[in-house]
């Protein structure tokens, strides 16, 4: 392994497009973005995912698996309907998207029916063979997030639980980034402190500032962006929203400057699990906010949908403490930079909620989404 002359930008990668104040947008005929959950299955367990947390996806009884081809292309098909491109299509949240042996014939599909900008995938980066990165390209896959665990083999299996030769992963980004095009965009992140994934030990590896150099040393020369994240407690009901206080900045390092009451996200995106029920959220990982399923509806039937409308009123007539798993998240202020509460009468009058038929309470009711105790 070799150290190159770094190249990529320093900037984290929400920054990484110009964005419009959401609330001259909204209600948006068309969503910003979609995450697709090809596959929930992951090969690591992050010590600050979800993934780890065996109790708690034993408690909600999760299924993970994999998407079908077919279910792929029917969303990909479905956003066709809607008047305006898609901003981006995002390619894997809760599961490692590169564990599908169809990932590049679905990037494939996307990228030619164009309805989308940019064709993006996050990855842990443990699968970038020089034929998987050949077939990503080929795809016209546009951006790719790596994200680092740790900058040894040691740290692999203390943080994920897993035995990886860290150099393995530099190689198969080096390789990416030699092969690659103007038109992909690669990103390369690392957090900035991670926990022992062992809870018998409290140990908390942070960054020195030597380690953060050999980071940059190590990447900077083979992507194009690059950036030292924080955790945040962004994973609601588990045991890992509890290890990390953040009390004055984000996973980005943007400012919190207040508890919002509004989330931003169900304003803005849409997320397909892998057996097409759909939540207005990526941090839904219990699927106890769903709206809809793709199966049964299409794309553009769920983001118009009464589910989500009424959702959304509720979270305007401040109602986000109400709405079970909602009120134990801190994504809308960790991972977002928007706010719409200073906006709230503004996009109420937007969406006509002040119309006494919408009845927000009896939504919350019949959804079942109910006050729980905090784990």
């Amino acid at each position: 392994m070799t150290n190159d002359e770094i190249v990529a930008k320093v900037q984290p990668r929400i920054y990484s497009a110009v964005k419009v104040p959401i609330e001259d947008r909204v209600p948006l005929k068309t969503p910003f973005s979609v995450h697709i959950d090809v596959s929930s299955i992951c090969n690591y367990r992050c010590s600050f995912c979800f993934q780890a947390d065996n109790r708690a996806m034993k408690k909600v009884d999760l299924k993970r698996g994999k998407m079908s081809v077919e279910m792929f292309k029917k969303i990909v098909n479905d956003l066709a309907e809607f008047p305006e491109k898609i901003k981006k299509i995002k390619i894997g949240n809760h599961g490692e998207p590169t564990l599908h042996q169809d990932l590049p014939e679905m990037i494939k599909y996307a990228k030619e029916k164009n309805v989308a900008e940019i064709i993006e995938v996050f990855t842990n980066g443990s699968k970038l063979t020089p034929e998987l990165n050949r077939a990503l390209v080929d795809a016209g896959l546009q951006r790719i997030n790596v994200s680092i665990e740790g900058l040894s083999d040691e740290r692999y299996m203390q943080v994920a639980g897993v035995k990886q030769n860290f150099n393995e992963i530099v190689e198969g980004v080096r390789h990416l980034h030699s092969i690659k095009g103007p038109e992909l965009t690669i990103y390369v992140k690392i957090a900035d402190q991670t926990s022992a994934l062992d809870k018998g030990n409290n140990t908390t590896f942070i960054l020195d500032e030597t380690e953060r150099q050999y980071f940059f040393d190590t990447f900077g020369g083979i992507c194009d962006e690059i950036f030292i994240e924080k955790i945040v407690p962004q994973w609601a009901e588990t045991q890992l929203d509890k290890q990390n206080e953040v009390a004055k900045t984000g996973m980005y390092n943007q400012k919190i400057k207040k508890y919002k009451d509004i989330c931003p996200f169900t304003f803005m995106y849409l997320h397909f699990n892998c057996d097409g029920q759909t939540s207005p959220c990526t941090l839904d990982w219990p699927r106890k906010v769903v709206i809809g399923n793709v199966n049964e509806q299409s794309v553009k039937e769920i983001w118009e949908g009464k589910s989500l409308h009424q959702l959304r009123v509720a979270m305007l007539k401040g109602r986000r403490e109400q709405i079970n798993f909602c009120n134990n998240c801190s994504a809308p202020m960790v991972c977002v930079d928007e706010d719409l509460d200073p906006h709230k009468e503004k996009v109420l009058a937007a969406l006509n909620a002040l119309d006494e038929s919408l009845d927000d309470n009896e939504w919350i009711q019949s959804n079942e989404w109910k006050i729980k105790e905090i784990l």
